[in-house]
């Protein structure tokens, strides 16, 4: 799995940087960039636009401070990189997960049931700021 790989390389990176050999960081920054790289390069824009614009971004950024925390020599670049991976390998887990569990709209007999929307708070509903705004504005990869 290509998160799990980039995972690995920027831990690599800082096993690396905290012993002083910069050949070796150098070598696991340029496999995460890869492997981000190769990610971003899979996106599938005409399946779901908004979120391979979004993944793009996101891999794009992770991919320049990488970089930029090998040139400045920056244990913690490389950290919210690796932090940021991860939250990416948790989200994919979740995910595959949820495609390998029963859908629970399809009865035994093959006949779909409804199935009713997820709950929203009241609150949030007629807010004035959206959840997706409240969530952009604490990502601290998003420009």
């Amino acid at each position: 799995m290509l998160y799990e790989g980039a995972t690995q390389a920027v831990q690599d990176a800082i096993a690396a940087h905290r012993c002083g050999d910069i050949l070796a960081r150098g070598n696991a920054v340029t496999k995460a960039v890869q492997i981000l790289g190769e990610l971003r390069f899979s996106l599938r824009r005409d399946v779901a636009p908004q979120y391979c614009d979004t993944l793009s971004g996101l891999y794009g950024y992770l991919q320049r401070r990488l970089i930029q925390a090998h040139a400045e020599k920056s244990e913690g670049m490389l950290q919210e990189a690796l932090r940021l991976i991860q939250i990416l390998l948790e989200g994919w887990i979740g995910a595959m997960q949820n495609l390998e569990a029963p859908n629970p709209a399809v009865a035994k007999d093959g006949d779909v049931t409804s199935v009713s929307e997820p709950s929203v708070p009241a609150s949030s509903r007629y807010s004035s700021t959206t959840t997706v705004e409240k969530e952009a504005s604490n990502r601290s990869w998003q420009f």
